[in-house]
């Protein structure tokens, strides 16, 4: 036993003294022992067993395909157990080693099979070897790249002067020869050279080839044969001996006339390359390997003052600051002995005999061998962004100062602060956000429990933006309003407001640092909510209000539609002068009671913002005619003079609501008029084509109006004084109406009065003209409208309305025209009628809108439905609404209002029923 011990460990010594490892693998146990050199091979843990997994995961992955496949024949019973290979392993570290293996498996009898057991593993290491095969495979390759890509041609012929061998260079010179390999020198030679030329060439081969002697040729130039081409070259020839150990001749030659076109371009290129240097921004300077200055560029000299060829060697110290020199050249040595690439910075003078900052970097060069050979470098001004990056460090120290300034003033105001810097994970929270949180303030300002104080109705939203921020093409800034729950339990509201800073591009983006505020704004928002009920209360109040003043509409104007209907039937009745003038008392009272309304219903329209404008291209002269008209009347009653005045020409068109217009027009004039009883009224029209402002001045000589009124001239229901209303009637709203329609517009209304002296008012459009402009002629303006032609009517209309003295009235207005009328006093009774087959034939429908039982929208709407195609007029005395357009939606063909007008009436039946 001692002595089987002792030969154990006589091969153990063996081997260790070897560079062979041995493995041993148990394949019950799946474990592997490696000696001590297998176990530095596979870089395995020394003297411990191992899985035989862990041996496996060694393997590259290149070559376990492989070495499994043999791993799994080695193992098959009816094989011969064994396999050598080579192939690499992995060491942790990443080194990959190449093996050479050889492995022996086991076999044991169990069970009447031949069945693997164990198995030895000798391996060793031959990376060296593999380095140098593929080194020499290289190696071979470039010889072969050499070769073929040589600028010379190279071709050999054997004994027998045929060709055996030729370059890819020198087989572009013998191109109608393909292939070329086999055929005669002399062949070949007498086919591109004139005879003569071609026997000098085979005699000095067959000279070289039998004497060993070389020849070497002067550079010619000779016409080719073949191509009557004038080509140089130079060659050269000399004896070798061929593989198959024959003596044979290399023939190595080179164009000459590509090669003179290569030293030109070099001489170009060298030229280019001074010319290069010399135009640089920079200053070029390249040394020996002794460190001393052998080139400097042009730039040096202008830059410096000092000619080039005195900064040579070190000459060029004595430009550096004297501070600064003995740093400079100590740099310089210390990068030399470690042929290390430096930069510094000093201070240089210049030509005029000022010092600024430069920085000089240099390289070390090597020649193809790896000697080194000096440095190459570059000196470059960067005196401004020295300067520069001293202003930014004061503006950085400047910028912290104010940090924290602003620091203090935001806590002061009770704003809270953060900054947050992702690389570090830094987090850093002001005082002042500790209690607006709730938070104690020794605490460690985490993100995640600022997060969790969230309100969970507003999380989610909180979050959405916090991830966002850090996206790297996030938004740079934010601002959120959320809830949170503070620990005490209070609920408290904030704004967080930051910004975020990102480096790099594109992909490579990310956020580096996060700063922002946070404020509690419960109280504003608590101001806000109030403000929002205080809102809806007002909403619901003009919707109260619009549906009263509907309601206040209608319940007016149907009695004032009786009331001036029947006075204009008395009128048509009575002849004694006494009685008409009762009758003209009733209607001129009437119509006044009924434009009181309308300003009313006017002023709640504007205010409810539902005054809508039919804007149209229309002829301002044509309005101010229309105003003439309808004033002149009224003027003359006081025997006051209306006068129009147009300062030069106007826009033949403009673009906008001309009933509004009118309207202001209208009130303006009618108020100049109803405050002067003595002088003139004036309408001046001007126009101001650089600012297309249009221009309406109203001039009276009335009794004008005090400096303290004209403020308050344009509130609702306000007049200069309680005797106005008294001697002069009115409502107060008529101005406002005229202020709010000229703002709607796009214009503005101006007043300037003096008392007892007059008062001017100016109504400024800003218009949007087209066409051409005109002179408008006074005399072509329309005078006063004449009567339209009565109208007869010949249909039979039905008068739906619950009202008895409207459905009268207005059966009173049709008959008289002409026409038959039949009555109704609700929709229901309207549709009976009309479906009834006992009902005499109707041609027309008047309907009411607003009546009980079946009101007329309901009517029309289910008229429509049964398919009646009579046209039907909606009357109503709804101001508030978008009437027509309702009325229209329900199915009604027109529309018209209370109190009725009889000739419109009139004309809109004779319309629908021609």
């Amino acid at each position: 036993m001692s002595e089987l011990t002792t030969t154990e460990q006589q091969l153990r010594l063996a081997l260790s003294m070897s560079s062979m490892g041995v493995i041993h693998m148990d394949y019950d146990t799946q474990l592997a022992s490696a000696d001590q050199q297998a176990a530095r091979l596979f870089d395995l843990p020394p003297g411990v067993q191992v899985d035989r997994e862990t041996v496996h995961l060694k393997f590259h992955p290149d070559d376990a395909v492989a070495i499994n496949e043999h791993l799994a024949e080695s193992m098959d019973p009816n094989g011969v157990g064994e396999f050598s290979m080579e192939h690499r392993i992995i060491h942790d570290n990443g080194d990959v080693r190449w093996l050479s293996i050889r492995k022996k498996v086991i076999f044991e009898e169990r069970d009447g099979q031949r069945t693997p057991v164990s198995s030895l593993l000798a391996a060793v290491d031959i990376t060296h070897k593999k380095q140098e095969e593929d080194f020499l495979k290289r190696s071979q390759e470039t010889f072969e790249n050499l070769v073929q890509n040589s600028p010379f041609g190279i071709y050999v012929v054997d004994t027998d002067l045929k060709m055996r061998y030729i370059s890819k260079g020198a087989r572009e010179h013998f191109t109608q020869f393909d292939p070329i390999e086999g055929h005669d020198l002399e062949t070949i030679m007498f086919t591109i050279w004139r005879k003569e030329f071609a026997t000098e060439i085979m005699r000095l081969f067959q000279h070289t080839l039998e004497t060993g002697e070389p020849y070497q040729a002067p550079a010619f130039v000779e016409n080719r044969h073949d191509t009557d081409q004038a080509e140089s070259y130079e060659w050269q020839i000399e004896r070798t001996t061929l593989p198959d150990g024959c003596f044979g001749v290399v023939c190595y030659f080179y164009d000459a006339t590509e090669h003179e076109q290569v030293a030109e371009s070099i001489r170009r290129r060298e030229q280019y390359f001074r010319e290069m240097t010399d135009a640089a921004p920079a200053m070029l300077w390249v040394t020996g390997a002794d460190h001393s200055c052998t080139f400097l560029s042009r730039g040096w000299q202008d830059y410096t003052g000092q000619s080039q060829s005195d900064g040579l060697g070190i000459g060029w110290l004595d430009m550096v600051h004297p501070d600064d020199r003995e740093d400079a050249h100590r740099i310089i040595l210390s990068a030399f002995e470690r042929r290390d690439p430096f930069e510094h910075d000093f201070r240089l003078r210049t030509v005029n005999g000022d010092y600024r900052w430069a920085i000089d970097a240099g390289r070390p060069k090597f020649n193809s061998q790896g000697q080194f050979e000096g440095y190459i470098g570059s000196v470059i001004d960067v005196h401004d962004r020295q300067v520069a990056e001293t202003s930014l460090r004061q503006r950085a120290a400047d910028i912290e100062a104010s940090e924290s300034r602003l620091r203090l003033a935001a806590e002061t105001t009770g704003f809270g602060t953060y900054d947050i810097t992702t690389t570090d994970s830094q987090n850093i929270w002001s005082d002042e956000l500790f209690r607006i949180l709730g938070l104690p303030a020794d605490g460690a300002a985490d993100e995640n429990r600022y997060a969790s104080l969230v309100h969970p109705d507003d999380r989610q939203r909180f979050r959405q933006t916090l991830r966002h921020s850090m996206l790297p093409d996030g938004p740079d800034q934010h601002s959120i309003e959320f809830r949170i729950n503070r620990p005490d339990g209070e609920t408290r509201w904030l704004i967080d407001t930051g910004c975020t800073f990102r480096e790099g591009i594109q992909r490579s983006r990310r956020v580096v640092r996060r700063v922002g505020t946070v404020q509690d704004i419960t109280d504003r928002k608590i101001f806000e909510q109030s403000l929002q009920r205080a809102k809806r209360s007002a909403e619901m109040a003009n919707r109260s209000r619009g549906e009263f003043l509907a309601n206040m509409s209608h319940e007016i104007r149907t009695p004032m539609s009786a009331i001036l209907g029947h006075a204009d039937i008395l009128n048509d009745h009575l002849k004694d002068p006494d009685n008409l003038l009762v009758v003209e008392t009733i209607r001129r009272n009437g119509n006044f009671l009924l434009a009181i309304i309308n300003d009313i219903l006017d002023l709640s329209k504007i205010d409810a913002g539902k005054m809508d404008l039919q804007k149209q291209p229309v002829r301002p002269d044509t309005i101010v005619g229309d105003i003439r008209s309808l004033m002149d009347v009224r003027a003359a009653e006081k025997d006051l003079p209306l006068k129009v005045e147009f300062a030069g020409p106007i826009p033949e068109t403009i673009r906008t609501d001309a009933v509004r217009l009118r309207q202001i027009l209208l009130n303006l004039v009618g108020n100049a008029i109803k405050f002067t009883n003595d002088g003139e009224v004036r309408l001046n029209i001007r126009y101001d084509q650089r600012s297309k402002l249009l221009n309406f001045d109203v001039i009276d000589t009335g009794v004008g109006i005090p400096s303290e009124k004209l403020d308050s001239l344009f509130e609702p229901f306000t007049q200069v004084d309680s005797t106005s209303t008294r001697s002069h009637g009115g409502t107060g709203l008529g101005l406002t109406i005229c202020r709010r329609l000229s703002q709607a517009l796009g214009g503005q209304i101006d007043v300037s009065s003096q008392p007892g002296k007059g008062s001017r008012f100016t109504l400024c459009l800003k218009v949007d003209a087209s066409g051409k402009l005109i002179q408008p002629n006074l005399n072509s303006l329309p005078a006063q409208e004449t009567p339209a032609p009565e109208v007869r009517l010949s249909a039979n209309v039905l008068v739906v309305d619950d009202r008895r003295d409207i459905r009268y009235l207005a059966q009173h207005f049709i008959e008289k025209a002409g026409s038959t009328v039949y009555t109704a006093t609700n929709g229901q009774e309207a549709i009976e009628f009309i479906e009834s087959p006992d009902s005499p034939p109707v041609d027309l429908i008047v309907m009411d809108m607003q009546m009980p039982i079946m009101d007329g929208y309901e009517a029309t709407t289910e008229l429509r439905r049964r398919d009646c195609k009579l046209p039907i007029i909606a009357l109503t005395a709804n101001a508030m609404k978008s009437d027509r357009e309702e009325c229209l939606a329900a199915g009604c063909t027109d529309y018209t209002t209370k109190p009725l007008d009889q000739q419109k009436l009139i004309q809109m039946i004779a319309r629908l029923t021609t």
